[in-house]
């Protein structure tokens, strides 16, 4: 039966409304009831791991693109888990200056909370119903992971392309209008097969740009040799990030000359890949 929420409820619902209206998955996060978002990761670790039993990354790669490695995901915390999940999952509510509470519907452990937010009053006046899920925790109440979400997360899982945010929807892959020039799949294909083979000097001496080398101080090109060498999960990241641009379309700029991919979203450390062409027209990996 319904009844009236008191204030510990009522605070943590308006907490978890306002982290949502920031965008910020991590602020998200913290608004959240810890239980909750480690029952998540668990479930989600479950299935990652059973798929990597059979030499497959499909749910992974849906849910935090393919260059976040298996061993990374499970040394995350719960809260860092969901950030990373949530920068390809799409819910946000609209900030309010107030909320009018009605209600506190219980089932089971979870209460939900119904009521109305009251917009700044430069965004007209409507107030806008609201409905929190939460669960106790402690003297406070925390929010349960939404149904929205749980149910975003199972079209991810399930590859339902169109139900994805933009920034994890599915790659494009070149077009007629803007072909691949040539060269750039060889350089791609043979700067994977060295780094597959471990010849990771030969990666930095053939497909790396003259001008990065000639940046680079001797010690440091040293070091990055010796990442690339001595750390499988360094050279699995690189050779990841070769797969996945030979399944993008870069876009050009120097009158041709650079060729740059928008990687972000794919679960790559960095948001960009860079090829360059010299003047025999024979590119490299430019950053």
């Amino acid at each position: 039966m319904a009844a009236g929420p008191n204030g510990a409820q009522e605070r943590g619902a308006e907490q978890f409304l306002r982290a949502l209206a920031s965008g910020n998955p991590q602020a998200v996060a913290q608004e959240m009831h810890p239980d909750e978002l480690e029952k998540l990761r668990a479930r989600l670790l479950v299935l990652m791991r059973t798929e990597a039993a059979r030499g497959d990354s499909t749910y992974r790669s849906r849910l935090f693109g393919p260059g976040r490695s298996l061993a990374d995901l499970e040394s995350m915390t719960a809260i860092r888990f969901y950030t990373v999940l949530g920068e390809r999952l799409r819910i946000r509510a609209r900030e309010y200056r107030d909320f009018d509470w009605l209600a506190a519907v219980p089932d089971g452990k979870v209460v939900y909370l119904v009521g109305k937010g009251e917009q700044p009053k430069e965004r007209g006046v409507i107030k806008v119903a609201v409905t929190v899920a939460l669960a106790q925790y402690g003297a406070q109440w925390r929010a349960v992971v939404p149904s929205e979400l749980e149910a975003q997360i199972d079209d991810l899982l399930e590859g339902r392309v169109a139900s994805q945010p933009a920034a994890a929807a599915a790659p494009k892959t070149a077009s007629a209008a803007e072909p691949l020039a040539p060269g750039i799949s060889e350089l791609l294909a043979r700067a994977e097969a060295a780094l597959a083979g471990g010849h990771c000097e030969q990666y930095y001496d053939e497909y790396m740009s003259p001008n990065f080398n000639k940046a680079t101080s001797r010690s440091a090109r040293k070091t990055l040799v010796s990442a690339c060498t001595n750390s499988e999960a360094t050279r699995e990241t690189m050779i990841t990030t070769l797969r996945v641009v030979q399944e993008l379309s870069p876009r050009y700029d120097l009158g041709g000359a650079r060729a740059i991919y928008d990687v972000s979203g794919q679960g790559l450390p960095y948001s960009r890949f860079v090829l360059e062409r010299d003047k025999d027209n024979r590119w490299y990996i430019a950053e």
